[in-house]
């Protein structure tokens, strides 16, 4: 009868484990660089291995690379802190003369991905329309761009943008006003 009465369950409590208030101070490229590829590194569970700053055939330096442990394919990252004086049209065209045409040159590398970090309310102008772009709009047109090259090469690369989107969740609270 006693087994019955048994204690509640204690309640977990929501921790916020995630690098994104320290990644979000980060201004050098080559640092963020290194702690994005230590978190695909910790994540790999043996399936690729993560190099930094990997040098290619051409004697280019890639961000990050991923390699398989299984057979003999590899992705590359690139990543850009959006708070760098970067217009979108510099951006998209990191796509294809950066990321396809300098860092995916090995038969080996058929996809990329360029990633854009923001710790701010950063806005870029679309370069064909002069439109403002906040970061969901930037990568919906880099995905555009994207897309339009990896189907002019016939869908034998893949190639994305990502967001990492650094800024913070919720405005913070006020604690000198006592509000509540």
């Amino acid at each position: 009868a006693e087994r019955s009465a048994r204690r509640p369950k204690p309640t977990k409590l929501a921790l916020n484990t995630t690098p994104r208030a320290a990644w979000a101070c980060i201004t050098d490229e080559k640092v963020l660089r290194r702690e994005i590829a230590r978190t695909f590194s910790d994540k790999a569970n043996h399936l690729y291995t993560v190099d930094q700053e990997g040098v290619t055939a051409d004697e280019k330096e890639t961000d990050i690379r991923l390699r398989s442990t299984a057979a003999s394919q590899q992705a590359t990252l690139e990543l850009k802190i959006g708070e760098q004086p970067r217009s979108a049209g510099a951006l998209r065209g990191a796509l294809k003369d950066q990321l396809l045409k300098k860092y995916m040159s090995s038969d080996e590398c058929r996809a990329g991905c360029l990633y854009i970090s923001v710790a701010s309310d950063r806005t870029w102008r679309h370069p064909d329309t002069g439109k403002k772009l906040d970061l969901d709009g930037l990568i919906e047109m880099l995905n555009e761009e994207a897309d339009r090259i990896a189907a002019d090469l016939g869908g034998a690369v893949r190639l994305m943008a990502k967001g990492l989107d650094l800024r913070p969740r919720l405005p913070p609270e006020n604690v000198a006003g006592g509000d509540e």
